[in-house]
């Protein structure tokens, strides 16, 4: 940027510009969210008046989002029930079949797609015994996502998202429902979006809950070694001790290892090492970088003994799992193993 002179003689004074630092950090749910690759894929409205049982069979996983009414969702050959109504969302992680009735025990007599509503008539009676919601079904395009994702229950289920919490996600429903309703250039990527951003929601507010095990997502929201986390994430390839995550954390080494081990479930460095073969590996699948320059930016400085640990984990070496299909492997998740 250049400063008008005085005195069009004058010599322009230069003004450095600085850039500023980013307004969010980086943290390490967003770390692993973008590992797994999040993807919105389809939602319906579905309208149903008592009594219905409606089967969802096994699939993609699915949101259902209560918008009107009441119901119960249960996994199939499962007697334990999740009981929802206005603004509680339920989550089928792991795409399970399941039925969602009107009261626990309904059988269930409806295929899904015989309760879908047009977008149109969407619109919900205050005080009817209709029931209402929405469901969106994710895909996970991460080759990661099936191991990081398995410290995660069949169900989570977040009650109560009502007043100032309910207003963003009923928006968020409206969003939805008028990019289905008139459908524009780019209405898909619109309602995958938006889909993602629920989901997000629903997994961090509910890991906040106090429910999550052991595993990389508790050690993601705990206060005191998620920094540290953070910055094994941000850096794989620094030579990292014990002493100088415990150092980020504001714990002494011997209580930050103590900490670590009970709330993820390994060791600090053992985390680390299962990190940077899990960035290789993304790294590999959707990168062109050689191998060379792959292992020296997670942190070996041997292409050889990088080429050994990661056979170790994904059960080939990297060029001929480069060319493998990643959705074969039976790979242990950072945090889980």
């Amino acid at each position: 940027m250049m400063q008008k002179p005085f005195f069009f003689a004058e010599t322009p004074t230069v003004i450095e510009l600085t850039r500023d630092a980013p307004a969010v950090r980086r943290d390490p749910l967003s770390d692993v969210l973008e590992l797994i690759r999040v993807r919105g894929n389809t939602v319906f409205a579905y309208k149903a008046l008592p009594p219905f049982g409606v089967f969802f069979p096994t699939g993609s996983p699915r949101l259902h989002i209560v918008r009107q009414g009441n119901m119960v969702v249960r996994l199939d050959g499962s007697g334990e029930c999740f009981h929802a109504s206005q603004g509680d969302l339920v989550m089928l992680m792991h795409g399970d079949a399941h039925i969602v009735s009107d009261e626990p025990g309904r059988s269930a007599c409806i295929p899904f797609h015989h309760v879908r509503c047009d977008y149109g008539d969407d619109r919900m009676t205050p005080g009817g015994n209709e029931a209402a919601w929405l469901c969106g079904d994710f895909g996970f395009d991460g080759i990661l996502a099936q191991q990081l994702l398995s410290v995660l229950p069949p169900v989570i289920m977040l009650k109560g998202l009502r007043d100032r919490p309910f207003e963003w996600l009923e928006l968020s429903c409206r969003f939805i429902l008028d990019e289905a309703l008139h459908p524009r250039a780019g209405t898909s990527a619109m309602i995958s979006r938006l889909l993602d951003v629920i989901f997000v929601q629903l997994l961090r507010t509910w890991a906040s809950g106090g429910e999550v095990g052991h595993g990389w997502l508790s050690g993601a929201i705990d206060e005191r070694i998620s920094q540290a986390i953070s910055a094994m994430h941000a850096d794989p390839s620094r030579g990292w001790t014990v002493q100088d995550l415990a150092t980020l954390s504001n714990l002494s080494r011997s209580a930050f290892a103590d900490r670590f081990q009970r709330v993820v479930g390994q060791a600090p460095l053992a985390y680390l090492s299962a990190w940077r073969l899990d960035r290789a590996a993304e790294l590999l699948r959707h990168g062109r970088s050689p191998v060379s320059e792959i292992c020296y930016r997670v942190g070996y400085t041997s292409e050889a003994a990088f080429s050994r640990a990661f056979k170790n984990r994904y059960g080939r070496p990297p060029l001929q799992w480069r060319r493998f299909d990643p959705g074969k492997c039976n790979v242990a998740s950072p945090g889980n193993g």
